[in-house]
């Protein structure tokens, strides 16, 4: 027979694959050093690190616990680029009082290699940005959009609020539109971390007839948590993404109004034409035969195609897409 602790040999056996989740029977040896009554398991697990932490401090620093380097978090460690190597990819580097401002050229820079540029050398909030491959968003890991979003462009500049040597915020101008001429003096993107909070704000900005329209997106910087420091806030997100394309749409005075789902609203009668189903179903790779003249004499739209029919179209309108 099994002991009942047998999961504890195991690990693939336990929810979760947890280990804090097992039961160890504790052993004569281990018995001969419980010499404290009823004490609580989290001071035996604090007195073994502390006696690890001791014993590694004693070898590697001879016990001065002042000569022990710190970090934001556990990582990679940063690469450190010299000027000549910053000077080869084609990127100017410009340093004065408080701002740092890199202005790409007509070559483009590897983009990882860029990334690393911006990121600097000492592990912070704007190092975990850019570097981490992916970011929390509710319960699930995606792939950080944050790293496209400053991928280099011809003419980009980007410039650094500092405080010392520890970034601000972050100011991208120059980054290509989605409509209409681009606008080197323009900025595109504005990143600023609170140090009370460990809270990023990340606003995005549409040209539309010489206004900046912002578009919000909130993260937090946990640096507790080394695989993905990076959260995204996800209370009122879509919420602000709505309130900015109403301005985009509306104007900028415009105030989001609140819509029940259960309103019903009257448009114009529209004609929904085969071809018209036929064409969209091409664009979106819907292969389905109900929606082919050449299947059916009564074709059908799908659920999707009626964002075609509700839209209406403005002509001061643009559209700008997030790369999430």
């Amino acid at each position: 027979m099994k002991d009942s602790l047998w999961a504890a040999e195991d690990i693939e056996a336990v929810f979760d694959q947890d280990p804090q989740r097992v039961c160890i029977l504790q052993g004569p040896v281990a018995v001969k050093h419980a010499t404290k009554k009823d004490e609580p398991i989290k001071d035996m697990l604090d007195n073994i690190t502390a006696m690890l932490v001791d014993k590694l401090a004693q070898r590697l620093y001879g016990g001065d616990l002042s000569r022990v380097p710190t970090v934001d978090y556990l990582g990679p460690k940063p690469s450190t680029l010299s000027e000549n190597v910053i000077a080869s990819l084609g990127v100017a580097r410009d340093v004065a009082p408080g701002t740092i401002t890199y202005t790409v050229g007509s070559t483009l820079p590897d983009p990882s290699t860029w990334l690393e540029t911006l990121a600097g050398p000492q592990q912070h909030w704007l190092h975990a940005l850019l570097t981490s491959t992916t970011i929390v968003q509710g319960t699930s890991y995606i792939d950080n959009p944050i790293r496209r979003l400053f991928a280099p462009r011809r003419g980009q500049k980007v410039v650094f609020t500092v405080d010392g040597e520890t970034p601000v915020s972050v100011a991208l101008y120059g980054a290509a539109r989605s409509h209409g001429e681009h606008k080197s003096a323009f900025k595109a993107v504005e990143v600023k971390y609170d140090q009370t909070s460990q809270g990023i704000d990340v606003t995005l900005f549409e040209d539309r007839r010489d206004v900046a329209v912002p578009l919000h997106f909130k993260f937090l910087y946990k640096p507790s948590m080394g695989y993905a420091p990076i959260h995204e806030v996800a209370e009122d997100r879509n919420k602000r993404i709505k309130e900015f394309y109403w301005r985009l749409w509306f104007g900028d005075n415009e105030v989001l109004p609140e819509i029940n789902i259960r309103d019903t609203f009257t448009g114009p009668e529209v004609t929904i034409q085969a071809s018209d189903v036929e064409a969209f179903c091409s664009v979106v790779g819907n292969e389905g035969e109900a929606f082919k003249t050449a299947r059916s004499d009564c074709v059908q739209a799908p659920m999707d195609f009626a964002i075609v029919t509700g839209w209406q179209v403005r002509p001061d309108a643009n559209v700008l897409l997030f790369p999430y």
